[in-house]
């Protein structure tokens, strides 16, 4: 099986400190991926990289086959790869729906339903609480939260990197987004989650990538990456 996003060597310096090196990856199509490591060391940059914000200084990115490093992101996004943020960058002037429509509408399109069906479809299949002609500026931490990964869905992604979805969630939500997770991904989405928070990565990941200072030191499913020597040294020190 070919797969679905595939990360080469990648190097990302910024002046005089090195933010990713030489960090490669393969995704399979379905699969459920956590990329997790100390602060500061260098998650946010590589989903910044996948997803076009950062241009690779070398190393590249292919997603399904085609190189896009060095596409813009709005490319890449209609390539079918979306994402949510670590702090969520709605507009906040805007509705709710409106949010989201707008992703609809500039995302991949391949089938016939109308970009505010599938707005509206997105905010429902999330669980949004709060009325859908609700302004984005009025809105809570976690229902901002629901809204960046509807707005991320209905751009009809293949790919979705999700950058801290946890934060500042109750234990309930959680549990909620542990399962509207699993089941988007049966829907055929395939995830990279960046979080700080083991129990979810643990339970909900096929497979984790562990970056320290930039680097890749272990890769691997849940239970191999708990008793990595190196894992445990990267978080608690020697």
């Amino acid at each position: 099986m070919q797969p679905l996003l595939e990360v080469n060597g990648v190097v990302k310096r910024f002046g005089g400190l090195t933010a990713l090196d030489g960090v490669s990856l393969k995704m399979l199509p379905g699969e459920i991926w956590g990329l997790i490591g100390p602060n500061g060391a260098g998650k946010s940059t590589l989903l910044n990289v996948i997803a076009g914000v950062f241009r690779p200084d070398s190393g590249s990115v292919h997603f399904k086959g085609q190189r896009i490093s060095g596409l813009k992101p709005e490319q890449i996004c209609r390539l079918g790869l979306a994402r949510t943020f670590q702090i969520c960058r709605p507009f906040p002037k805007m509705t709710a729906l409106e949010n989201v429509l707008v992703a609809a509408t500039f995302g991949a399109h391949g089938d016939r339903e109308s970009p505010m069906a599938r707005a509206e479809a997105m905010l429902e299949l999330v669980g949004f609480p709060v009325p859908a002609n609700t302004l984005a500026d009025s809105l809570t931490a976690a229902q901002l939260r629901r809204l960046d990964l509807a707005r991320a869905l209905a751009s009809r992604p293949q790919l979705v990197l999700l950058d801290e979805a946890a934060a500042g969630l109750t234990p309930g939500e959680l549990a909620d987004l542990q399962q509207l997770i699993l089941k988007i991904r049966n829907q055929g989405v395939t995830f990279l989650i960046v979080e700080h928070l083991m129990r979810l990565i643990m339970q909900l990941c096929d497979k984790i990538v562990v970056l320290h200072y930039g680097r890749k030191i272990a890769e691997g499913a849940p239970t191999e990456i708990q008793g990595n020597p190196a894992v445990v040294s990267a978080y608690l020190g020697e």
